[in-house]
């Protein structure tokens, strides 16, 4: 059976990015971007990542540096950007602490601490790094494992950190 296949989904990825160029602002998607750039990155790639014009990205990103959610870094030829991961930790947790209750998130961290040691019981290791060296390359069922703890075990220090927050406004507020 042979058939053409309809214009506008000749290009999937280009069709995202059409739809992605439509519902968002030229700032949002720069913050989307940097938001996911963890290594030291020049301006001009986050402006193609983006779809944005090279001056335009550059004025954001002095924003965002000011505001410390980027980091500058001086690279020899050109300043280079990347999240400020500290920054980044902060906003998760607040919009944990924002979105669930104490109770929420000690439940949520109750639930996860077992994920772990039922992971870790299982494969009879104590870390997401151990499991990984002794697994072979086709077991999917142990890398699905690894996967749930690496999840798990991040979670759960944002988890403990949301937590924290609830405790630290009954003693300063």
């Amino acid at each position: 059976m042979d058939f053409d296949p309809i214009d506008e989904y000749d290009d999937v990825n280009e069709a995202a990015v059409t739809d992605w160029k439509s519902e968002t602002t030229t700032r949002e998607r720069i913050k989307a971007v940097i938001t996911r750039t963890t290594e030291p990155t020049p301006a001009s790639e986050i402006a193609d990542k983006a779809r944005a014009s090279q001056p335009v990205v550059r004025d954001e990103l002095n924003d965002l540096t000011e505001i410390g959610f980027v980091e500058k870094i001086d690279g020899g030829q050109g300043a280079l950007y990347k999240r400020n991961d500290q920054m980044y930790i902060y906003q998760e947790v607040l919009k944990l602490h924002d979105e669930y209750s104490e109770d929420e998130l000690v439940e949520t961290l109750q639930d996860l601490k077992q994920t772990v040691n039922e992971v870790r019981t299982r494969h009879g290791v104590e870390s997401p790094a151990e499991l990984a060296k002794q697994l072979d390359p086709d077991d999917h069922e142990g890398w699905e494992d690894h996967t749930t703890w690496q999840t798990a075990q991040k979670n759960l220090y944002l988890a403990k950190a949301a937590i924290s927050f609830y405790d630290a406004e009954k003693v300063v507020v």
